[in-house]
């Protein structure tokens, strides 16, 4: 065998190995799906749980998403040493090289690191107001701001069928959200975190009515006494519904921006992007923490922080690198519909975990309806789209486009 493989030349392959190939990128692409969609379960999960359980004063949410940018690039620098062979010198000369001396790509990082850090603070704003179904249903937009995004900055021409599956996808999620977002739902999981929140600093819930409304006691009302007691119910609402608004335009174009440049920028490693990204992070973060520093200072920087929180700062910094590795074999749109899969095994966990309601047959067909779009969009041939966009910037098909593409494969693998 040996034999044959030294009479082999450079440039010829055998069937057997690309499909070999084949399969093993399509593995690596199911795989990080799936762990994509297992950690947004458990974050969605433990964040709705470190906000609606706490006996005490809320954590400041800016605090847990700077904890989680300096997790996030902890780890980044750690992978980024593991790399270089556990060689400092070898791991500093790369950062040197670059991400200080390549200073123009180190740049192009801080739009979508900016878009990130308001992200993360929007949704937890958004949380903060909304109950869970119009959350949940109102954020898979999305979807569709990336497709649009996708289409526009990345010339991607989505087959017919593609846009079917996104309108099945938007029906099927609507069914589920629509159906776990019962009163019973509401009112044992929502409505205590909003009493929590009113005596909180106002800034956590993104306004000035936050700190004035707790005034009036923390027992749990019943929705219909809790509303007549809240006349700011409907504008708290819309400023939930904003923050969703601003986060889904935000997720579309900050994700297609950076899934640009890891595919089509300079050959840079997924690690270097990582902590270029991380550095602009921690100083937006920073400056969004400067924005509660009275309440830092009344009760100190990890004030109403447990188990649960940190849990939720580990997640998240796991989560922001899964979804730069899934970038590198999948696009936007299928994280979304990985995304949206997780939306439906959350419910199911918070069921048969957290005693909420019994999924009912609305549940059962709008999880259907989700994972049949799911696997609609993944198997449709996307190699129409991939023609015209790599026509649209690259007129010649030159034997220089395979030789990067083995040497990201094996950095990354």
């Amino acid at each position: 065998m040996s034999e044959v493989d030294s009479r082999r030349g450079p440039g010829m392959e055998v069937p057997g190995e690309k499909r070999w190939l084949r399969n093993h990128l399509l593995s690596l692409k199911t795989l990080s799906l799936v762990v994509l969609s297992v950690q947004t379960s458990t974050m969605v999960l433990l964040l709705r749980y470190s906000r609606t359980t706490s006996t005490h004063q809320p954590y400041i949410i800016t605090t847990a998403v700077l904890m989680s940018e300096l997790l996030k690039l902890a780890l980044s620098l750690c992978f980024l040493h593991l790399d270089s062979g556990k060689i400092m010198r070898v791991t500093l000369k790369r950062l040197y090289e670059d991400v200080l001396l390549n200073a123009w790509e180190t740049l192009k990082l801080a739009i979508p690191a900016f878009l990130y850090v308001v992200q993360n603070n929007l949704l937890f704003i958004a949380l903060s107001n909304l109950d869970a179904a119009t959350y949940q249903v109102t954020y898979q937009l999305k979807i569709l701001t990336t497709a649009i995004f996708s289409w526009v900055m990345l010339g991607k021409r989505l087959a017919p069928i593609h846009w079917l599956s996104l309108c099945l996808l938007m029906l099927g999620v609507s069914l589920v959200q629509v159906d776990g977002g019962n009163a019973n739902r509401s009112t044992s999981k929502i409505l205590p975190e909003v009493e929590a929140m009113e005596g909180a600093d106002p800034s956590l819930l993104g306004g000035a009515e936050g700190g004035e409304a707790g005034e009036g006691g923390g027992e749990v009302h019943p929705p219909d006494a809790h509303n007549a007691a809240h006349p700011n119910t409907e504008v708290r609402r819309l400023l939930g519904i904003l923050a969703v608004f601003v986060s889904c335009i935000s997720s579309g174009f900050s994700g297609v921006y950076f899934e640009r440049l890891v595919k089509k920028g300079k050959q840079t490693s997924l690690i270097i992007r990582n902590i270029q990204l991380g550095v602009f992070s921690i100083a937006f973060a920073v400056m969004a923490v400067s924005g509660d520093s009275r309440a830092i200072r009344e009760n100190g920087f990890f004030q109403g922080y447990s188990l649960a929180t940190w849990l939720v700062v580990l997640i998240q910094a796991f989560g922001g690198l899964m979804v730069s590795v899934t970038m590198k074999y999948a696009d936007n749109i299928l994280k979304g519909f990985a995304t949206s899969l997780s939306i439906v095994m959350s419910s199911l966990v918070s069921w048969l975990a957290l005693g909420d309601a019994a999924p009912t047959i609305q549940f059962v067909i709008g999880a259907s309806i989700v994972i049949s779009s799911t696997f609609l969009y993944g198997v449709t041939p996307q190699r129409e789209s991939e023609i015209r966009e790599s026509t649209h910037h690259a007129p010649s098909a030159s034997p220089h486009k395979v030789l990067p593409r083995k040497k990201n494969l094996r950095e990354i693998v």
